[in-house]
């Protein structure tokens, strides 16, 4: 029985809720209901094409050991990813928040390159339009 509960949240459940949680990083994204619907289905997902990969690309035995390790670095790459994502999606705010304040700006723009109309340009258009519209009325 405690096989059969071990493989099934190693296999089921722990994988798939570890890439959910790098496609979901906030915990009140999606619903609780949501997130382990989820975590199965992308633990079959990844599970499957684990096995494949490490049989077919690696040329590995797929013996049930070398599975469960795999499983488990898969999971633990996943929650590093997860968390790095957490990290960075609080510090970044911070930092162009800081970035801002002392007035510096993250990406330079070159001004002068950029060419503006002025408002002559604009009243020299609007001019033109209007003497066109005069020489119809002519005709």
């Amino acid at each position: 029985m405690i096989q059969a509960l071990f493989g099934f949240f190693l296999v089921l459940f722990i994988p798939g809720y570890a890439v959910t949680l790098v496609f979901y990083p906030e915990k009140n994204e999606i619903s609780d209901v949501k997130r382990i619907g989820l975590s199965i289905v992308f633990s079959m997902i990844s599970v499957i094409l684990l096995v494949l990969f490490i049989d077919v690309v690696l040329a590995v035995n797929t013996t049930p050991l070398n599975i469960v390790g795999a499983i488990l670095i898969f999971s633990l790459v996943a929650v590093c990813i997860w968390k790095a994502e957490l990290f960075f999606n609080e510090k970044i705010p911070k930092f162009l928040s800081e970035k801002s304040i002392t007035g510096r700006h993250i990406l330079p723009v070159n001004l002068s390159a950029l060419k503006f109309r002025s408002t002559s340009e604009n009243t020299g258009v609007s001019n033109n339009k209007s003497q066109k519209e005069e020489k119809d009325d002519d005709l």
